[in-house]
């Protein structure tokens, strides 16, 4: 931001040896023009083939700043009196082109300028990342510029001294020239001290003899001194003093060299931040793609061969945590096992959440259970693992695989549609979540599948009838479709259901995969 120095000379009660320098903020100059440049040819060219000269007239108030200048609209005025030339063309046509030029140079200037504040955009855009030589520390960085910018500006010392975040102390956190053990001494509060209150309103205090100004509070005894804020442009973050060891003055070419002093300091502050911002964002984005890879490698890859049997899952989560699991297992007893999960919340506490109630579902399975004892189970150890407020939503189903019967049981919201030959059945759960009561109990229900039946688990809750009735009628055109199939028809349909499992009953000596 470019700014101008104004000097006042402080009357009134206010003794002449202490100055205000007082930034202003200019407007921002105009955005440079190449486009205007070539004005000048193009009148040339255009009176030559036309016989007409072509005037250029400024900008209104009402246009654009950034269009100074501008071919001016078809009026009287637009063109001059021609020369007497018999090869000239009509006034009208000669007319028309100009407006035609006009309009391509407001479109061209338009685009330049975006151009040109784009290109300003994508300055921020380059990277930041720690030099091996910045290795130091930043404290040693801040002395260096601290000492240059006391030599600088004719002085002895420099210090450096931070708002606290309630910004009512000052505390000395760089320095140069300065006793070490300044330091140790505790931060000054922010009211009394006139001087730096009046710097971070944003002017520049120059005290030429410090003896004459007592009750304008010097951190330090020097017999002269300079502050300036250190501020981003939206907060103020402390002052900067430069001490000198005689009275004396700051010409104005000092206190501009001493305002630049202390933005390059201010600009180093922020870049450390922002530094460690960057890289504490790229650990954590580390840190979840391998959450991402583990989920995914948590999830079944390999169907199991069970003689009559298809299933598929999908989860949309591919490249960020997911919420919810598919899954399923042959327990000990020789059925078949399926189960679709979710768990409320967002982010890494869900994904938390929907992998710990994943590998209690499967350390559940391992001993003799019937679908609601296994929630029932479940549910106990999430309730006693959580101290509240994680609640998760489970289908579970287990499927006899000589005779087509199956069990389910869920609770929560996840919703699931029985697709048989002749009959379609909505299932959901009015159970409450897993982790909500200390005891739950929810009920049982049990079916036949036929060759050609599906399960369709979806993960979370489904309200909308015309797309169970959708999801109903592709699968039962397609019964004897493998599960994958049925997958991919299920995702055209509800694209918006980022997870789902398919449970098939096919024709006896299919298994999985075949």
């Amino acid at each position: 931001m470019t700014h101008s120095i104004r000097e006042y000379i402080v009357t009134n009660n206010l003794p002449p040896f202490l100055r205000l320098h007082i930034a202003e903020e200019l407007a921002a100059p105009p955005s440079p023009s190449l486009v205007d440049d070539t004005l000048a040819s193009l009148a040339t060219a255009f009176e030559l083939a036309t016989g007409w000269p072509l005037v250029e007239e400024s900008a209104t108030l009402t246009e654009s700043s950034s269009h100074r200048r501008r071919v001016k609209e078809s009026t009287d005025d637009t063109i001059s009196a021609p020369p007497a030339d018999a090869t000239r063309i009509e006034r009208w046509r000669a007319a028309q082109l100009s407006d035609a030029i006009s309009n391509l140079f407001a479109q061209l200037k338009t685009l330049q300028t975006a151009l040109w504040h784009r290109e300003a955009e994508l300055a921020i855009g380059i990277p930041v990342s720690p030099k091996r030589e910045e290795e130091e520390h930043l404290a040693a960085r801040l002395e260096v510029m601290l000492r240059n910018g006391a030599d600088a500006v004719g002085c002895c010392a420099a210090g450096l001294y931070m708002l606290d975040d309630a910004t009512t102390e000052l505390k000395l956190r760089a320095a140069s020239g300065l006793p070490n053990d300044r330091f140790l001494e505790p931060a000054r509060p922010l009211a009394g001290a006139f001087a730096e209150l009046e710097a971070l309103i944003g002017h520049a205090v120059v005290l030429e003899d410090a003896s004459l100004l007592p009750h304008w509070r010097l951190p330090e005894s020097f017999p002269a001194a300079l502050c300036l804020p250190v501020s981003s442009p939206t907060d103020p973050l402390g002052t900067i003093w430069f001490f000198a060891d005689s009275v004396r003055d700051f010409t104005d070419q000092e206190i501009h060299l001493a305002e630049i002093i202390a933005g390059s300091i201010a600009a180093e502050l922020q870049r450390e931040v922002l530094l460690a911002e960057c890289l504490a964002s790229k650990q954590a984005d580390r840190q979840v793609i391998t959450a991402v890879h583990w989920q995914h490698n948590h999830l079944p890859t390999i169907k199991p061969i069970v003689d009559g049997w298809d299933v598929a899952g999908w989860s949309a989560s591919d490249d960020e945590l997911a919420s919810g699991f598919y899954d399923w297992f042959v327990p000990p007893d020789g059925s078949l096992a399926v189960a679709v999960g979710m768990s409320n919340g967002i982010g890494m506490e869900s994904a938390l959440n929907a992998s710990a109630l994943q590998a209690s579902v499967r350390a559940h399975t391992d001993y003799a259970h019937n679908a609601a004892n296994l929630i029932y189970r479940v549910n106990d150890s999430v309730w006693n693992a959580s101290t509240g407020g994680h609640a998760s939503s489970l289908f579970y189903c287990k499927a006899t695989p000589d005779s087509g019967e199956i069990e389910y049981s869920t609770a929560g919201v996840v919703t699931a549609i029985l697709v048989q030959k002749s009959d379609v059945e909505l299932i959901q759960s009015d159970a409450p979540p897993l982790g909500v009561e200390p005891e739950l109990n929810p009920p049982m229900t049990r079916a036949r599948l036929a060759q050609g039946d599906v399960l369709l688990i979806l993960g979370g809750p489904s309200t909308r009838p015309s797309l169970h009735l959708e999801l109903s009628r592709q699968i039962r055109k397609n019964r004897d479709a493998t599960a994958e199939e049925l997958l991919d028809l299920v995702r055209s349909v509800a694209p918006q259901n980022d997870l789902a499992l398919i449970l098939h009953r096919r024709q006896q000596g299919e298994a999985s995969g075949h």
